[in-house]
């Protein structure tokens, strides 16, 4: 009998889980303690900003601006400009990202935008169309020392 994997079975595996291929894909950030979700079923228009991490499952259309990690779940149709510390993608994103920290793009995550970040990492299987710009300079604070 075969087993459906969800989304969070496909995060742990690109997280460093077992695989039955050789690590030879780029590390992923680890999940964060998520303290807020938005479920499949529920679909949000407007401005989301404030500080923490948060996961959408389902439909959002707007703008983020977010001090934390966004998880975009599988299930997740997103149409919005996103701006936060790390962005993690496992559904559909229709916008432009922004990353202080870094984007990763799991196997079921597909990205129709530019994307602005220190790091990113994309999982066989993922999609995005549009421009990377990956910016890794150090806060100017960081660089005096």
């Amino acid at each position: 009998m075969t087993e459906k994997k969800g989304m969070f079975d496909t995060i742990r595996e690109v997280l460093g889980g077992p695989s039955p291929e050789p690590a030879r894909h780029t590390p992923m950030m680890e999940m964060p303690m998520i303290a807020f979700v938005v479920g499949e079923k529920i679909q949000i228009h407007g401005e989301l900003t404030g500080e923490g991490d948060i996961q959408l499952m389902g439909a959002f259309r707007g703008t983020i601006d977010l001090a934390g990690t966004i998880v975009i779940g599988e299930s997740a149709q997103v149409e919005a400009d996103i701006a936060a510390t790390n962005i993690i993608v496992g559904g559909h994103v229709k916008g432009n990202l922004i990353a202080s920290g870094r984007v990763d793009l799991l196997p079921t995550g597909s990205v129709t935008g530019n994307v602005k970040t220190g790091s990113i990492a994309a999982a066989e299987g993922a999609s995005l169309k549009g421009e990377i710009e990956i910016d890794r300079r150090q806060p100017r604070n960081q660089m005096d020392t």
